[in-house]
């Protein structure tokens, strides 16, 4: 199997707390970062912004995350599945805290990017997940925020376009409810994050549209493959993994080679609009599916695979 060099997400509270030490001019040691880190907890506009959001989401993913890692031909085919039109709750991801490693020759609308941030948590847990956060770092604020009631997507990316991160790091970032990801499924609608968050230009809303399209794409494959993900590093990763010291485990993606119309659409020279198509009807839901959301199971599907003078349909569920 071919291997290929990632690019991990790496830590934006790192970053950010960094930066501060930076502009502060303050001594780059540990202690400095630590002590910077709890003051920034400690201020009500940090903890209430996106940055603050981050910080949770990272320190929940140190401690009970994953770091997905697809297999690099499947990486880039995910890419050029379509994502049809779908109903109702549409989606579903294994985990609540990960995230996804991309091979070094992907781009997303033209931009390396390295890695993405993925939450998929009830969001009436999260203020006892910020809670958490702050106690463990001695703030007395409280987080007030509005409860969905529902599963909350967020994928987070730091800013490809940046040209200065020792300084001023960002991410971007889009947050979804289930009827939002239905609608970015239907029309790429994405709304925009509130008073603390700036406007993105196109070009940075280009990035990010790519990036969920492709999360969302991954959920769909696992979704119609579930057997393609398993626990421990992958063979085919190069490079090592900066959270591999600290026991965060890893969540390889494969390909399902055991299935021919599969194999044969990923290795398909030309490849004519195969996409995920949704599984509504209330029989895909009965015994071991049973415990899945309705409407967030998916199958390939295809109109034809060309390639080695063959034309292949993908078999529909």
């Amino acid at each position: 199997m071919t291997q290929s060099a990632y690019r991990h997400y790496p830590s934006f509270t790192r970053r950010y707390v960094r930066s501060v030490v930076k502009m502060l001019g303050l001594p780059k040691k540990a202690a400095t970062e630590r002590e910077v880190l709890v003051q920034m907890l400690h201020d009500e506009r940090v903890i209430s912004s996106i940055n603050g959001e981050i910080l949770m989401l990272e320190w929940h993913h140190a401690r009970e995350g994953h770091v997905v890692v697809p297999e690099p031909a499947l990486s880039q085919w995910l890419q050029s599945v379509q994502l049809s039109r779908v109903q109702g709750d549409a989606w579903a991801w294994p985990w609540e805290f990960s995230t996804v490693s991309f091979p070094t020759g992907q781009t997303f609308n033209g931009h390396p990017v390295e890695g993405a941030l993925v939450a998929w948590v009830d969001s009436t847990t999260l203020p006892a997940r910020y809670e958490a956060l702050l106690r463990a770092h001695g703030s007395p604020n409280l987080m007030e925020m509005k409860e969905l009631g529902e599963p909350w997507l967020v994928v987070a990316i730091h800013n490809p376009l940046d040209t200065n991160t020792s300084t001023n790091p960002t991410m971007l970032r889009g947050a979804f409810t289930p009827s939002q990801i239905s609608g970015f499924i239907n029309r790429e609608a994405v709304d925009h994050a509130g008073d603390y968050a700036r406007m993105m230009d196109d070009e940075e809303g280009q990035v990010l549209r790519a990036v969920v399209r492709y999360v969302l794409s991954l959920g769909m494959y696992l979704s119609a493959y579930p057997e393609a993900q398993t626990a421990g590093i992958p063979e085919w990763m190069k490079n090592k993994h900066p959270a591999a010291r600290s026991g965060v485990p890893f969540a390889q993606v494969s390909a399902d080679r055991a299935d021919r119309e599969l194999t044969a659409a990923m290795a398909a020279p030309r490849t004519v609009a195969p996409y995920w198509r949704q599984l509504r009807d209330k029989r895909f839901y009965r015994g071991k599916w049973a415990e899945q959301r309705p409407g967030s199971r998916y199958v390939l599907v295809s109109g034809y695979e060309v390639g080695a003078e063959r034309t292949v349909g993908v078999e529909r569920a």
